[in-house]
């Protein structure tokens, strides 16, 4: 994900203060000396808080848009998760790609019972606007496209979604990605789409 450039992170506990001039030689929080050091596996503690609040992401596009409630497949949702935290190990700072990640995973794999394609393109979405990218498209505009990437045998490739991604984003300053999550999260989640994607 992309860094800010004030915060610290403890890569351990998760603990975020704000950076001070010296680097700090352990953790304020757990006092992990490795504080700065990535992580060679993803904590279990981590994949389930992401699996919670997609969950509950999921829950409030369903109960706005409608569709029916319901997951098919928990396991199915947390190795996406623990793939998508993977890949950002993997490609730190890298918006464009964790987005057509997490576009590409949830809309191929149908964890839930309803709303797939418009859980898959909110949670891009979200968590992209967390990394001050802003994908300006709205989900009716967007539908075609994830119609085709979620299809059976779909021919959309990866670097595609990235293309896709890239040409409908923009940059966006650290202190407007909090009202950017407000005035668009509730708009993405009330979109009705007629064929309940």
């Amino acid at each position: 994900m992309t860094k800010n450039s004030n915060i610290v992170c403890c890569t351990r506990c998760y603990h975020a203060w704000k950076r001070r001039k010296t680097s700090p030689k352990q953790c304020p929080k757990c006092h992990s000396p490795y504080w700065n050091a990535p992580r060679k596996k993803i904590p279990k503690g981590l994949a389930i808080k992401y699996q919670e609040a997609m969950l509950k992401m999921h829950e409030q596009i369903i109960g706005v848009s409608g569709g029916e409630q319901g997951v098919r497949d928990e396991g199915g949702i947390y190795f996406s998760i623990y793939s998508i935290l993977n890949h950002t190990n993997r490609k730190p700072g890298d918006t464009i790609s964790l987005g057509a990640f997490i576009l590409n995973e949830f809309a191929r794999k149908h964890h839930f019972s309803d709303g797939n394609k418009r859980s898959a393109f909110v949670f891009a979405k979200t968590f992209m606007l967390i990394n001050k990218c802003h994908l300006r498209v709205e989900y009716g505009d967007a539908v075609d496209f994830i119609i085709k990437v979620a299809e059976y045998k779909s021919k959309i490739s990866f670097n595609e979604i990235k293309d896709w991604l890239k040409e409908n984003c923009e940059i966006i300053k650290e202190k407007d990605v909090e009202t950017y999550i407000n005035k668009i999260f509730v708009n993405l989640s009330i979109q009705e789409n007629n064929d309940g994607n």
